[in-house]
């Protein structure tokens, strides 16, 4: 039974064998091991040790021929009993790995899935946000071609109607109908500014003016802002980014671009850089750096660009409410 406990211990397959031949050779030895073949015969099966069977039989058989049949009958009722009980042991073992992997599967596919169904949302609420966006803009455009258009030529006949009118009495109530026209208009003027802030999708038009870098360049894009970013800074941010790619591509020799956009309770920040090398002065700048800078300042922002070996960099910070108020 030691020697069995060695050979389920040992990790050496001629480790195994020299153990196994041990049991062989004391069953050789003294008819009183051949008890124990059913254990060895159990452990040669169990560690494939297929070899060792011939000897194994050998020692049965020179240990009862001429003696104890009996003996004989039963040591291989044991031996036939052990196998079984090995087998069967693999077999359950087998079963529970496969129960693992199906499980562990079911669990995979189920995540799988999980995660599609949240991209299919994801992707429906980014077709419903677009068609929001959509219809926002569709009726700005209709207020400001047709009501807009009207209330126009109203506010135009009725100063020239003024201008005609002779009769002092008619003169009050002109000026009243004129101011509400004039009140009408500027709501309507506010109300279509600010539909058409809030239908510029300002990560998809982003997403959009990176795209020619996808094809030669890595580009990491970030963005974690709301939809509440005021129209102006959206238009900056599209802009810098357009002059950004024209000058990767232009000039980079880089391979990496990263690109940020980033919403602060206090301030909105953009960041385009790529690791191409850089070198000179650029305090003139071009036109495209100098759009950048009249932009940002328009807007009462910061904007810096750090030229260097490691590479290119361009970061603009504008703060919402300086913006708001200007």
């Amino acid at each position: 039974m030691t020697v069995s406990c060695l050979i389920a211990s040992a990790g050496n397959r001629y480790v195994q064998y020299a153990l196994t031949a041990v049991c062989i050779a004391c069953c050789f030895a003294s008819p009183c091991f051949v008890l124990f073949l059913p254990l060895t015969a159990y452990d040669i099966s169990r560690r494939k040790l297929y070899i060792s069977i011939f000897p194994a039989l050998a020692a049965l058989g020179v240990q009862t021929i001429g003696g104890d049949i009996g003996l004989l009958l039963r040591t291989v009722i044991f031996i036939t009993v052990a196998v079984s009980l090995e087998h069967f042991s693999r077999y359950s073992h087998e079963l529970k790995q496969e129960l693992i992997r199906t499980r562990d599967n079911a669990v995979e596919y189920s995540n799988e899935l999980i995660r599609k169904n949240e991209q299919i949302i994801e992707a429906q609420d980014n077709e419903v946000h677009l068609a929001t966006l959509k219809e926002r803009n569709r009726i700005a455009r209709e207020i400001h071609d047709n009501v807009g258009h009207m209330l126009t030529r109203t506010i135009l006949q009725m100063g020239a109607i003024q201008i005609i009118n002779k009769d002092e009495n008619l003169k009050e109530p002109l000026d009243s109908v004129k101011q509400t026209l004039d009140e009408a208009m500027n709501s309507i003027r506010k109300s279509v500014h600010d539909l058409h802030n809030d239908s510029i999708d300002l990560e998809g038009s982003l997403r959009e003016a990176i795209s020619p870098l996808k094809d030669k360049y890595k580009v990491n894009f970030d963005y974690d802002a709301s939809g509440n970013i005021n129209g102006k800074i959206k238009y900056c941010f599209i802009a810098i980014v357009k002059e950004a790619v024209n000058n990767i591509i232009k000039h980079s020799n880089g391979d990496t671009v990263n690109i940020a956009v980033h919403e602060h309770p206090g301030m909105c920040t953009l960041c385009v850089e790529d690791n191409g090398k850089c070198s000179g002065n650029i305090s003139s700048g071009g036109i495209g750096l100098d759009n950048m800078n009249d932009r940002v300042n328009a807007l009462g922002g910061v904007l810096n660009i750090t030229p260097s070996e490691q590479g290119f960099k361009i970061f603009v910070s504008i703060m919402k409410k300086v913006e708001q108020s200007t």
